[in-house]
């Protein structure tokens, strides 16, 4: 452990001018006073919440001062006064995105969709390019769920080993990285120590090696509950001492104990850390102890209800602010009066932005009020409904801090009022209407998925071609070969999971490619799927195009949380301004056993809009899939069937050119009676069922939808719902699961209600997850007999003396 010493350093050895730390105290009270001032607005109703950085301002200065160009932050809700002295914020955009003002001119950390406090870079162009990334500071889009900012520092900080040691990477990294020289930066708070989250990150950095900075900003709370009900022994230092390096040298982190209201030991102690770190890629901790929180924990409590009143004095004279104008003063640095005079003019400055910031927030909401309301006044001109639409008006015109929402509220009252007038006016607001909906769909909905340079919904097909002497291989083979093909051609793309490297997966998709590509582009990983996706989300974020593998579907719930809140939501989130293109790979579905065999796509999928969610039938399926994710810049999750490994299929002589279009299904058997929409594994058995009906004149379409999200895009299924008039859907996922979804894409998106002669028909799995052994396989999926019989049944109500019921 390094003991970070309380002594006051020489003003000389800090290498720091008069001028520099005069400018760090005036940033620290600009962002004291951002912090009060915003707390006050939420008080008064101008925003929703607020959250602030008040008593963390002075050891964010020092680190700052260590951040460099190429440089990420990976953080959290506290870290306002970083953003200002990294100038990747700035006190009118605080305010801004207090307000909610959704406007990525005026908020471009997150265009008004986050609540204050969350910060991002924007690391794309309008046009969704990348951008220099090694010529400014950079942050990774901030997330709510705590802990979950540490998952992708792994990734982030990782890239930089793969920079420097990754000889193929060298000619792409130009806007990427500097020779790996880039440090990533986490910070989180003291309470959220306590989560799993938090100790497999800093284990996988340690055994990763990265070159990551971590501040843990210590107040001493998680909202009310103290360090003694948070973490053994109440310390968070001598819980982490395992992860120091021995006599510092060896693996493991430097580990820093500073106090956070000691400016010249922190500077020092961060110019120590981080230099290491950037030289040696040493990853340190920095323990950042005795911080206070001014305002509590938040605007939705006070803190006064569960700190002592000694606890409270101490925060008085502690604060970090307080001990930094005492250290001036003793210095001789400057005096009581100049002191004074720059916490008068923060305070002043900030409500100067405030009152500015306020006012470009509602601009243009009011110039919407004055539209609505004029052409109110033109319809009422002429209108027997007049009284009716000025009260309307006047309501609107009321309001002293309108919100789009408002005027939307009035325009369809007024529509009610006027629903009985023929006046042409009335189609004249109804359209004004439609307009403003649609503008605030694209305002807070766009961006879910890439708008370019390459849309993934728009690859075109590329079918396999195949010759006579086009070899007959097991499934794993077919994967072998691609994912060989895919290293060969794109040196971005590297691979890793549990068992992925030395033996090539425990399935032998990757067989032999560690020794062909290199331990770093094919890599075992330990048994930690957060941070395997956290790994991928921050290396995808540098510029790689990490495949990242979760052994088994059943083990994505471990990561499913941050897959669901981080990278799904990365580029909606950021407005556009950040894109992570993953591809998750996975297999499931037909083996043994509970945790072997069980479907869980609804709880999947329903978590992960904003990611592409592929299902394919079969291991050449797979191939074209990972080539149209690896075209595009959208993440994606593959499912490939666990039985299909040893399945023999014939290897396409383009395989590294097939192309899966996303969103397209495929007929694979077509027919009159009844359309049978399935996926994955459960093809066969639809195929299966097909053929048996067939026997009795009952001739089935079975179409495999390939990709649940996206869904369908050109209403396949609903053509051939059309042409037969009976659908049925049928997957291994419980009952009221992905079947009822995609019942709901087909007949209420598609209309295929229309088309509808008998009830729609659900054939899912069992509501238990599925029992082990061959029986208890057959008694907890879909089986070839269910699914004949369930058919069957639909034809016998359609013509029961036809089709008399044997069973």
């Amino acid at each position: 452990m390094i003991a970070a010493s309380r002594s006051i350093a020489a003003l000389a050895d800090l290498q720091l001018t008069r001028d520099e730390i005069l400018a760090d105290y005036r940033l620290g009270w600009e962002s004291r006073q951002a912090s009060l001032i915003g707390r006050r607005e939420v008080m008064a109703g101008k925003a929703k919440f607020g959250i602030f950085g008040d008593g963390k301002e002075v050891p964010q200065i020092a680190l700052a001062k260590t951040f460099k160009p190429g440089d990420f932050r990976s953080g959290y809700y506290r870290d306002q006064t970083l953003m200002f002295a990294l100038g990747i914020s700035s006190i009118h955009e605080h305010f801004a995105q207090l307000y909610a003002h959704a406007d990525r001119l005026a908020e471009p950390a997150t265009g008004g969709r986050q609540m204050n406090a969350h910060y991002s870079t924007r690391l794309l162009d309008d046009e969704g390019r990348w951008i220099d990334l090694t010529a400014q500071p950079n942050t990774s889009g901030d997330l709510s769920p705590t802990g979950s900012q540490m998952p992708r520092l792994v990734g982030l900080a990782y890239a930089s080993c793969l920079f420097r040691k990754v000889p193929e990477l060298a000619e792409i990294s130009a806007g990427f990285s500097v020779n790996g020289n880039e440090v990533a930066f986490g910070t989180i708070g003291n309470a959220s120590c306590a989560e799993g989250m938090f100790w497999e990150s800093i284990n996988a950095i340690g055994v990763l090696g990265a070159p990551a900075v971590i501040s843990i900003w210590d107040d001493d709370y998680g909202i009310s509950v103290p360090n003694e009900r948070q973490v053994t022994k109440g310390d968070l230092s001598s819980l982490l001492s395992g992860f120091a390096r021995e006599n510092g040298s060896g693996p493991g982190f430097d580990l820093y104990v500073v106090n956070g209201w000691d400016y010249p030991e922190l500077v020092r102690v961060y110019r120590e850390a981080v230099e290491n770190a950037r030289r040696d890629h040493v990853p340190a901790l920095v323990h950042v102890r005795e911080l206070t929180q001014p305002q509590g924990h938040s605007t939705s409590g006070s803190h006064e209800r569960y700190k002592t009143p000694e606890r409270l004095a101490w925060e008085t004279e502690y604060d970090c602010l307080r001990q930094m104008r005492r250290w001036i003063l003793q210095s001789g640095i400057a005096g009581e009066e100049e002191l004074d005079r720059i916490e008068g003019e923060a305070r002043a400055l900030v409500e100067g932005i405030r009152a500015e910031a306020w006012e470009n927030y509602q601009a243009p909401i009011r110039s919407e009020v004055d539209e609505f309301t004029d052409i109110l006044a033109e319809i009422s001109a002429s209108a027997q409904e007049k009284s009716a639409l000025e009260a309307v008006a006047n309501e609107l015109r009321a309001r002293t801090a309108p919100l789009r929402s408002d005027i939307m509220v009035a325009a369809h009252s007024a529509l009610v009022a006027l629903r009985e007038s023929k006046a042409p006016s009335r189609q004249i607001l109804a359209d004004w209407r439609r307009r403003k909906l649609a503008e605030n769909d694209l305002r807070y909905g766009s961006e879910l998925y890439s708008p370019g340079p390459v849309v993934a919904t728009e690859i075109d097909e590329v079918a396999p071609v195949y010759s006579p002497d086009s070899a007959q291989l097991p499934g794993f083979q077919i994967m072998n070969a691609c994912f060989a093909d895919i290293l060969a051609r794109d040196r971005r793309v590297v691979a890793f999971g549990e068992d992925l490297g030395k033996i090539g997966d425990v399935n032998q998709g990757f067989a032999g490619l560690q020794e062909r590509f290199g331990d770093l582009r094919v890599a075992d990983t330990g048994i930690r799927e957060a941070t395997i996706l956290g790994q991928a989300i921050g290396l995808a974020m540098r510029g790689l195009r990490p495949i990242a593998e979760i052994q088994y579907l059943d083990y994505l719930l471990y990561a499913l949380q941050i897959m669901s809140d981080d990278l799904a939501t990365l580029r909606w989130r950021t407005a556009g301004g950040q894109a992570a293109p993953v591809i998750v790979r996975t297999r499931g579905h037909r083996l043994e056993g509970v945790w072997h065999s069980g479907s869980l796509m609804a709880g999947i999928f329903n978590l992960l809009h904003g990611m592409h969610v592929l299902v394919p039938r079969n291991m050449v399926q797979a191939a074209g899939f990972y080539n149209t994710l690896l075209a595009s810049d959208d993440p994606g999750l593959v499912v490939e069937v666990l039985n299909g490994y040893r399945v023999k299929e014939r290897l396409p002589d383009n395989l590294g050119e097939v192309r899966v279009p996303l969103g397209v299904p495929e007929v694979l058997r077509e027919g009159r009676h009844v359309t049978l929409v399935t996926y994955g594994a459960s093809c066969r058995i639809a195929m299966a069922a097909a053929e048996r009906l067939a026997g009795f004149d009952i001739d089935i379409e079975v179409i495999d939808v390939r990709a649940l999200l996206p869904f369908d895009v050109n209403g396949m299924i609903a053509r051939s719902l059309e042409k037969t008039s009976r659908i049925v859907f049928m997957d291994e996922d419980v009952p009221g699961g992905t079947t009822a979804y995609m019942l709901q894409q087909v007949l209420e998106v598609q209309g295929g209600y229309r088309h509808l002669d008998t009830e729609p028909r659900t054939l899912p799995g069992k509501p238990h997850r599925p029992a082990y052994g061959s029986d208890g396989n057959y008694w907890s999926k879909p089986n070839t007999e269910g699914v004949f019989e369930g058919i069957y049944h639909l034809m016998h109500e359609a013509a029961p003396i036809r089709y008399p019921i044997f069973f």
